[in-house]
């Protein structure tokens, strides 16, 4: 891990390169990673709170402080997993550590992450809701949380999918599937009391319940979870980084 340090311009030239190709010739800019999570938080405001009725106070609200954070992991598991079979040229012809490549991806997301919080915290304060000083606080743990665990599944996917082309097409599916696992439509409160330790196995429950809690007012989801998922999180990046040590040995040659 301390080899990436002595890369860290090149991570960053990396980042920059990559936000200017994503919104190069486009006339709205970052606008343009904005317009998915605002047109999911439409139509789902209007299907779970008007035809369903859900009865969410402040809804959209709901919707968008977990929407928004959900399109970091979206966005950095679909491209971070093909992160490296994209580059195969450039990392036959140059030697630098190849988990440049998928940082690099959840870095260039974790910057979208930190504008689009900006508008989410607007949002709130524009209805009354507002961010206190408890939630400022929790707010560096949500980020940090997530942005370690999405790297961490990042990497593992990405060291795979180089031998196993078929990681790419199951992610896409697994990813669709892990969102409906996550609170982002509804609220924990709705998972019945027996299957809610269950429910909790997946980290991304309480790094959305965080956010919840910071930007919408909701509860704090507890120490205990919370323990639990900075502890899977530490262990699962520490497996991925090992796993993607051993397998980019022979990358060079299979890709």
């Amino acid at each position: 891990m301390l080899e990436i340090f002595k890369y860290k311009q090149l991570l960053a030239f990396l980042v920059k390169k990559e936000l200017k190709i994503k919104y190069r010739n486009t006339a709205l800019g970052y606008f343009w990673s904005l317009l998915e999570p605002l047109g999911l938080m439409i139509i789902y405001t209007i299907v779970f709170s008007i035809i369903l009725r859900f009865g969410i106070e402040n809804y959209s609200l709901f919707l968008l402080s977990g929407l928004i954070p959900w399109m970091f992991v979206n966005h950095s598991v679909m491209r971070g997993t093909k992160s490296l079979t994209s580059n195969s040229s450039l990392i036959k012809k140059v030697y630098f550590p190849r988990q440049l490549f998928p940082l690099t991806i959840v870095s260039t997301n974790l910057v979208n992450l930190a504008i689009s919080l900006l508008l989410v915290a607007a949002y709130s304060f524009y209805l009354g809701v507002g961010v206190g000083f408890k939630g400022l606080m929790a707010l560096p743990i949500a980020i940090v949380l997530q942005f370690l665990f999405v790297l961490a599944v990042v990497l593992l996917l990405a060291s795979i999918n180089v031998y196993f082309r078929d990681v790419e097409f199951i992610s896409s599916l697994g990813i669709r599937g892990w969102m409906y696992l996550s609170p982002i439509l509804y609220p924990i409160a709705k998972i019945p009391e027996e299957y809610l330790s269950l429910y909790m196995i997946n980290p991304m429950a309480t790094i959305i319940s965080l956010y919840h809690y910071v930007f919408y007012g909701g509860e704090f989801i507890g120490m205990n979870y919370l323990l639990y998922t900075a502890g899977f999180t530490i262990i699962l990046l520490v497996i991925s980084w090992k796993v993607f040590d051993k397998l980019s040995r022979r990358m060079g040659e299979v890709i």
